[in-house]
């Protein structure tokens, strides 16, 4: 998100990201990504559905403020509802250039019957694993029905294939959702503003269920749909780029849920059962939610960053450019299958385990603090560094070995010990998480502390 602040007498843009201000129900800091300054504090009132400014240390344009706030509001709602503190700021995306000849996207002609046969058969997919938490009501699917019975050109629909032929809906999953229901008599039209002889029928008859007239039904399956489908030679980098300039429609996707439409079913099925794991959740204490793939997302970091450290023992050559890391490995295991990930699971599961009995679901991967230990303290928020660090790390200690030679929960007082006494290690854990020089030290001082006190 952009807010304009005063900058040397000059209002200027700044991107800023939100981040929960620790120890609080109900605050938050707008932080500028590129300094990871704290530009403002804000309280929210849930009452009334907005925001109101608590400090600032910059000057700010108040009429554009008004203007961001309600976007604002409704991203620190689903930041909370997520589980997962947004700390990372900075630049997210390497910027890479490439060849505008290397786009391959081709134009089909598909009829509807062919759709809903496809549909059938697997070769497209109707429930992508993300949610976009939008869906059309009767009245919206009705008049879609009867556009199309009055052949009026449907708008353009935008899909990826992946190798094996199979299509993924990136743009137009409402309008393809809703004519499948149709044609399995899931909903009778209604509301319709010309084809009063088609009020209250279905697409066929069934039982007691009025159908359209043959010529309707004729008609509708011969209609065909403009189709656009980016081949799936394309570089990943030009896939996403065409995503996000088209999929402007309803609930913006995040990068998760991008990244997801691109991957193969190996990695999904993968990163599905890994947060599907009772050891994930009670590690977590079931605190990350899956609605916008936060849990798949986090699950891919330590997929990722396990193959830097199983490679070099050290996760040096990370960029610093998170997203474009994700990418990267989405786009190089693209071919996989469940069974080439089988071991990278068994580490997942193994660190999960460690992390509850050594640290505790309360307290494992957050960025505790003594007073946070406290039975009756308020539960921190799940911090993304320290899950990739902390299960990296943890998935190379026996379980067996672990719960034998150490006691219950040891870790969670040095933990937070270490926190609190360690400046540099709190402020990395704060903001800008996703920096390679961030990332590095606190890798650095965890791989030291857990050499030091956890005994195999």
């Amino acid at each position: 998100m952009n807010i304009k602040v005063k900058i040397n007498d000059n209002f200027e843009t700044v991107d800023f990201s939100i981040v929960k201000k620790e120890e609080t129900d109900n605050r938050y800091h707008f932080v500028n990504k590129e300094n990871d300054q704290v530009l403002l504090e804000v309280e929210t009132d849930l009452e009334n559905k907005t925001l109101r400014i608590v400090s600032k240390t910059v000057d700010i344009d108040e009429e554009e403020f008004n203007e961001i706030k309600g976007d604002a509001f409704v991203k620190i709602i689903e930041l909370d509802q997520s589980g997962i503190n947004n700390s990372e700021g900075g630049i997210s995306s390497e910027y890479k250039p490439y060849d505008p000849e290397k786009i391959k996207v081709r134009t089909d002609k598909i009829s509807l019957a062919q759709i809903s046969a496809m549909i059938d058969n697997g070769d497209i997919d109707l429930t992508p694993a993300f949610q976009r938490n939008f869906v059309w009501d009767s009245f919206r699917k009705s008049r879609l029905i009867e556009s199309i019975l009055l052949r009026i050109p449907l708008p353009m629909f935008y899909f990826s294939e992946d190798l094996e032929g199979r299509l993924t809906i990136i743009d137009g999953l409402q309008r393809i959702s809703t004519i499948k229901e149709f044609m399995e008599n899931k909903f009778p039209l209604k509301n319709l503003q010309y084809l009063e002889n088609c009020e209250g029928r279905y697409f066929k008859e069934e039982d007691n269920k009025k159908g359209l007239e043959t010529k309707y039904v004729r008609w509708f399956n011969l209609t065909n749909i403009s189709a656009n489908i980016i081949d799936p030679i394309s570089p990943l980098e030009v896939k996403y780029d065409i995503f996000r300039r088209i999929n402007t429609g309803g609930k913006p996707l995040n990068n998760q849920e991008i990244r997801n439409c691109f991957a193969e079913q190996g990695l999904r099925d993968t990163l599905k059962a890994m947060v599907s794991t009772a050891e994930f959740k009670t590690a977590t204490d079931s605190s990350v939610r899956s609605t916008r793939m936060d849990d798949q997302e986090i699950a891919l970091r330590f997929l990722a960053f396990e193959e830097l450290f199983s490679r070099d023992g050290n996760i040096n050559d990370y960029s610093g450019y998170m997203e474009s890391f994700l990418d990267d490995y989405t786009e190089r295991h693209k071919k996989d299958t469940p069974q080439d990930f089988e071991d990278k699971v068994q580490l997942f599961v193994n660190a999960m385990k460690n992390a509850t009995y050594l640290i505790g679901g309360r307290y494992a991967f957050r960025k505790i603090l003594p007073e946070s230990i406290n039975p009756n303290a308020r539960k921190q928020i799940l911090n993304k560094a320290l899950f990739v660090v902390t299960s990296l790390l943890l998935s190379q200690y026996p379980y067996g070995e672990v719960i034998i030679y150490n006691k219950e929960g040891q870790l969670t007082e040095i933990i937070a010990d270490t926190i609190v006494e360690d400046d540099q290690l709190y402020n990395y854990l704060s903001y800008s998480t996703n920096s390679k020089a961030n990332m590095l030290y606190i890798f650095k001082i965890f791989n030291e502390l857990f050499i030091k006190h956890i005994s195999i």
